[in-house]
């Protein structure tokens, strides 16, 4: 599962792109099933108040598995992790 950060007013324009995944398949429901080694976001859910986040995710499109980060956590990994090209940046430029 990769990650991006948009720009708020062209939400079709990249600011930031992960170059490496921040969800992979790594345990034994998420690498065997009906499609192995695959996850696959579902939903999200965040909390305001705390920044927490849950991700749901389908594994191996056999299971429903659930991960949790924050906010802060998910921004600073991909500003740090930046692997946005200039093709992403001005595809939403008009």
């Amino acid at each position: 599962m990769g990650a991006c950060i948009l720009d708020i007013d062209n939400p079709s324009m990249v600011k930031h792109r992960a170059s490496s995944f921040i969800l992979t398949p790594e345990t034994w429901y998420e690498e065997r099933g009906f499609v192995a080694n695959v996850v696959f976001p579902c939903a999200a859910l965040t909390d305001a108040e705390t920044g927490r986040i849950a991700i749901y995710y389908g594994a191996a499109d056999s299971y429903v598995g659930m991960a949790f980060t924050t906010i802060d956590e998910i921004v600073t990994f991909i500003k740090e992790h930046d692997g946005a090209t200039d093709d992403d940046k001005n595809f939403g430029v008009m």
